[in-house]
């Protein structure tokens, strides 16, 4: 006589097979949710990016800021505060035409969850000091 075996899996089997489908489950939701803070916090730090590059590209060129500290705000997010210094005349290195050099450091500002967060840019001018030019005379 032949004996019948189910064929199948078990109460217990698919149970557990259940538990750890949930575990990964859980565990790909927790990288996706911490992948996706990352991706925000990288638009920010990006965006505080393009508004320092186009200020600090902008210094020197349309406005001269004069040395020491100044502040101000981009949008209703972001603010900047721009340090500009002068090395002392000392420290000068003698060239055919007279050059000076200033120091910017940029402080991007913005609240991201309630905690202030800053990004910080440094970078170097050297401006030329041509001599005042003598005014067209009007005697021909």
């Amino acid at each position: 006589m032949r004996q019948w075996r189910a064929q199948g899996f078990s109460l217990l089997e698919t149970l557990a097979a259940m538990f750890l489908l949930a575990l990964c489950f859980g565990a790909l939701m927790q990288a996706a949710g911490a992948s996706m803070a990352l991706n925000a916090r990288a638009a920010d730090y990006t965006q505080a990016s393009l508004w320092a590059s186009g200020f600090l590209d902008r210094q020197f060129v349309t406005e001269f800021p004069s040395t020491g500290t100044h502040e101000g705000r981009f949008d209703d997010i972001y603010r900047w505060k721009m340090t500009v210094t002068e090395p002392p005349a000392e420290s000068a290195v003698p060239t055919v035409t007279p050059m000076r050099l200033y120091r910017i450091e940029l402080t991007v500002q913005w609240n991201e969850k309630g905690k202030d967060t800053s990004a910080r840019f440094f970078t170097q001018r050297a401006v030329s000091e041509l001599p005042p030019r003598d005014p067209p005379r009007g005697d021909s």
